[in-house]
C-alpha cells in the first residue's frame, strides 16, 4: 500500500484494531471495501489472500460450538442474537487476518525485520539483547522456508516412489513426527555454523548494529501517519451515522 514499511505496517495495525472496534455491519462493509481496494491498487492476487483464510475455516464450526454453548449456559440471549453475535465476530476475525495476511504478502520477511532494525538503530543504545533477538528472528525467517520446502520435497518423493500412505492428516503427522526431528537437526547445525561465522566477523563487540539499507523516516511519512489517522477517525465516524 505505501512504498515506507513503517507507513504501512502502521496503516494497517490501525486498520487491524479499527476492525477490532467496529460494532456493526456497515462500518465492517467500510473496512471491507478499504480493503479491496488497498488489494487493487497493489496489485496482488485476492485468491492468493483467501488461501492464507483457509486453516481458520476449519476452525470455525469448533468456535461457533463452544461459542454458542458458552452463550446458552452464561446468558440470556436468543438463538438469533447469539448466532448474529458469532457471524459478526467471525467476520471481523476474517478482516483482521486478511488485512495482515495482505501486510505480509506485501512486504518481505527480511525487510519486515529491517524496519524495526532501522527504528532501534536510531535509539542509538547499546542494548544486548534487542541485537540477539533481530538475529533469532532474521535466522527463524531464513531457515523456516527451507524446513517447509524440505517437507515438500519429501512428501513429492513420497509420490513419485509410489508410497500410498501420507494423503489423510493423520498420516501426515505420523511421517512428519518420523522425519521433522531429522530435518530440523540440520538447519541447526546450519545455523551453528552461521553463529561461528558471526562471531568471527566480530558481532557482539559493537552495539547497537549498523543497518545495511536502513528505512528512513521522513517528514512526508509523519504527514502520511497522520493522515492514516483521520482516515480512521473519518471512516468510524461515518460507521456510526
Amino acid at each position: 500500500m505505501f512504498k515506507q514499511p513503517i507507513v504501512n505496517l502502521y496503516f494497517f495495525l490501525c486498520f487491524s484494531m479499527a476492525v477490532l472496534m467496529i460494532t456493526n455491519y456497515q462500518e465492517w462493509l467500510i473496512y471491507f471495501i478499504i480493503l479491496i481496494i488497498s488489494i487493487l491498487i497493489h496489485k496482488k492476487s485476492i485468491l492468493g489472500i483467501l488461501l492464507k483464510l483457509k486453516p481458520i475455516l476449519y476452525y470455525f464450526p469448533m468456535m461457533l460450538i463452544f461459542y454458542l454453548l458458552f452463550s446458552f449456559l452464561l446468558t440470556d440471549n436468543s438463538i438469533k442474537q447469539i448466532l448474529n453475535e458469532a457471524f459478526f465476530g467471525f467476520i471481523k476475525i476474517l478482516l483482521m487476518i486478511s488485512a495482515m495476511a495482505f501486510f505480509f504478502k506485501s512486504t518481505d520477511s527480511e525487510d519486515f525485520i529491517n524496519i524495526f532494525r532501522s527504528m532501534w538503530s536510531k535509539a542509538n543504545l547499546s542494548w544486548k539483547w534487542p541485537e540477539d533477538l533481530f538475529v533469532f528472528l532474521s535466522t527463524t525467517l531464513r531457515f523456516y522456508p527451507t524446513v517447509q520446502s524440505n517437507w515438500d520435497s519429501l512428501l513429492k518423493t513420497r509420490r513419485s516412489l509410489g508410497f500410498k500412505t501420507g494423503t489423510t492428516h493423520i498420516e501426515k503427522v505420523k511421517i512428519a513426527s518420523r522425519s521433522l526431528p531429522s530435518l530440523i537437526l540440520y538447519q541447526l547445525h546450519w545455523a551453528d555454523e552461521i553463529a561461528i561465522a558471526m562471531k568471527l566477523r566480530g558481532y557482539g563487540k559493537i552495539f547497537p548494529r549498523g543497518v545495511v539499507k536502513p528505512e528512513n523516516f521522513k517528514i512526508i511519512h509523519i504527514l502520511q501517519v497522520i493522515l492514516i489517522s483521520l482516515a480512521y477517525l473519518v471512516s468510524s465516524k461515518i460507521g456510526t451515522l
